[in-house]
């Protein structure tokens, strides 16, 4: 057994001590698989680092059947972003830097528990310690310059210091107890930790270099887990001294000791916001082991995070004090997870047994329409972006779909069958006045607001083949804009309204062109070997992305919109479509299976920081930007 999980009151703290042991179990694991060692590390895929802006962005570590991996997602579920792609190992401990830029955190990757350091985005990826020893717990000092850590290299569990590039690594307690869980105070002058060496588990402080370790407190009792105020006058820590396990505040000169926690459960973990105003720390009292934020004398206690199926521990708050990282033995894996100080962690907005698809934000971003086969058909519903006030807009025995809001958001066009044939209707955004916008024996469908809400494309098969066409809102002022004996299809507004661009296998084969709105001034923006589809004009009408299959496989591909500068943005073997616009141009979002199941990705329009967005054995489609 693990030293260290010899050093841990046995009423409180197995998951922790357990998970440390699973790191050199999973290490063994993946090298008996064949997980190579020595190999330069990479980021899983080239990363963007997430913003603040419009969406509060959280991230968080998953582990799968086949790998654990840490991820960043937004407030709306949209957003994921894996910042490690390697299989066979576990990641713990995760240990902001001061500026928040870089994450140090646990690994076994290389088939033994070390430390590791990468960009806050999962690029950079550093190992900083190499031994046989088992490495965790790091600790960031508050200069940037240099980590704490825990690591029983020397046969005893002891602490140790490296600079963040590796070098200079110095080990500050040497003694025959188990020391552990440094803290550093904010001025980098000492470190808290927890200790064995005057044979109980107490809270010691010692000076930077390790000289002059002085014993906090001292009880009959379990004292573990420090943490220092940021204003550098009180210690949060854990204790089982009233009965139990909660959590405790004292001043670093051992004076004002106060209990702020008294729960049945287990409270353990403590961190501080970096206002020095909150408290996070690890409880069980909801019959599972989730994270909780309370105010500094214990009231307000709130719950922030939970997972049925693991026991959350050892939070710790980002310095912007937006985002709390914490430990996870989901699935049997330890793992780190972060997420939003407001406890909204990922967010699945539908949860029935149906099919639920083809989803369209309202222009205010407040509200998303889609279909759903819920009450046995498809219809039209609305909800909130949380999930809530769902309301059911149609209701008939045929299919309602493809629901799609007018730039005001007054009115919803949408598809249904329910006069025999595919047509196009029309109804309030609040279900009432349903109007009948085409007639005729052929499929329309396709249907597009033009930006100022005066018109409706579509394309439609009423004359044999399918064309693209232009009508008011009411359904009058119809014009066929094409008419070729190939398909012309799926158009799309440019952001003046002045022309559409379409697909078409007018000439031989599937390309894109543009058209002006009265008809006039078709332009064949591509012209490849391949089919070309899909097309999305950028949001300065400047470019048009389309999905491509021109170079054996389907790819996302650019273009300027008098059909220059081609530029294939994904360039993977696997299939790849779908390409969407953010509201300001500067991301595209697209779907792709080249990490063995189908996911949605985003790339910037230079084909730089490509970003996977989500990471679920199931299929995922649709990407749909929020309006901003």
């Amino acid at each position: 057994m693990s030293s260290l999980s010899l050093t841990r009151p046995a009423s409180r703290a197995a998951a922790p001590a357990a998970a440390c042991l699973l790191l050199v179990v999973l290490a063994l694991t993946a090298a008996a698989c064949g997980e190579e060692s020595g190999e330069p590390i990479q980021a899983g895929t080239p990363q963007p680092t997430p913003t603040r802006a419009g969406a509060d962005f959280l991230a968080y570590v998953s582990a799968g059947q086949v790998r654990t991996q840490i991820y960043t997602v937004s407030e709306f579920g949209y957003g994921v972003t894996s910042l490690s792609g390697r299989t066979g190992f576990t990641n713990g401990y995760a240990s902001w830097s001061p500026d928040g830029a870089r994450i140090a955190f646990g690994s076994a990757r290389e088939g033994d528990a070390d430390i590791y350091t990468m960009n806050s985005d999962g690029s950079s990826q550093v190992r900083l310690t190499a031994n046989p020893g088992l490495d965790s717990l790091p600790a960031w000092s508050p200069d940037g310059k240099r980590i704490a850590f825990v690591s029983e290299r020397d046969g005893n569990t002891d602490i140790y210091l490296t600079n963040t590039d590796g070098s200079g690594e110095t080990r500050l307690t040497d003694n025959a107890a188990a020391d552990s869980f440094p803290d550093w105070s904010p001025d980098g002058s000492r470190i808290a930790f927890e200790s064995t060496r005057d044979g109980n588990l107490d809270i010691y402080l010692m000076n930077a270099d390790g000289s002059d370790p002085v014993r906090l407190v001292d009880s009959p009792a379990a004292d573990v887990e420090p943490a220092w105020s940021p204003d550098g006058s009180t210690i949060a820590f854990a204790s089982d001294r009233a009965g139990n396990t909660d959590i405790f505040t004292i001043n670093v000169d051992g004076t004002g000791l106060t209990q702020l926690t008294n729960d049945p459960s287990a409270d353990g973990d403590p961190d501080w916001s970096p206002d020095g105003s909150r408290i996070v720390f690890y409880s069980d009292r909801d019959g599972r082991r989730d994270i909780y934020k309370m105010n500094l004398d214990g009231s307000g206690a709130a719950q922030l995070a939970t997972r049925k199926s693991s026991a959350l521990f050892a939070p710790a708050w980002s310095p912007d004090g937006l985002r709390i990282a914490f430990s996870s033995n989901q699935s049997g894996r330890l793992t780190v997870e972060i997420v939003d100080a407001n406890g909204s962690p990922l967010t699945r907005l539908t949860d029935r047994p149906s099919v639920d698809q083809s989803p369209a934000w309202s222009p205010d971003g407040v509200r998303l329409a889609f279909q759903s086969n819920r009450d046995g058909n498809d219809e039209i519903y609305v909800m909130d972006a949380d999930g809530s006030n769902l309301v059911r807009l149609t209701s008939n025995r045929v299919p309602d779909n493809h629901p799609r809001w007018s730039p005001d958001g007054a009115q919803i066009v949408f598809e249904s069958e329910r006069d025999r044939f595919p047509e196009l209707y029309v109804m309030t955004a609040d279900g009432t006045e349903v109007r009948r916008l085409t007639e005729s024996r052929g499929r329309d469908y396709a249907a597009a607001w033009s930006p100022d809400g005066a018109l409706i494309a579509f394309a439609s098969e009423r004359d044999g083949d399918s064309d693209v066409y232009v009508m008011r809102p009411d359904g009058g002022g119809l014009r066929r804009l094409t008419d070729s004996p190939g398909p012309d299809e799926d158009p799309v507004w440019s952001p003046d309204g002045a022309r559409l661009a379409f697909e078409s296998e007018r000439d031989g084969s599937r390309d894109v062109y543009l058209i002006n709105v009265d008809g006039t001034g078709l332009v064949r923006v591509t012209d490849g070997p391949g089919r070309d589809s899909s097309p999305a004009s950028s949001p300065d009408g400047a470019r048009i992305a389309f999905n491509s299959d021109r170079d054996g496989n389907s790819e996302v591909y650019l273009v300027n919109a008098d059909g220059s500068a081609l530029t294939n943005l994904t360039q993977s073997p696997a299939g790849e479509t779908t390409p969407r616009w953010s509201s300001d141009g500067s991301r595209l979002a697209f779907v792709s299976d080249r990490d063995g199941s189908q996911e949605i990705y985003a790339v910037n329009p230079d084909g730089s920081g490509l970003t996977r967005l989500t990471n679920d054995p199931a299929a995922d489609s649709d990407p749909v930007w929020r309006p901003r």
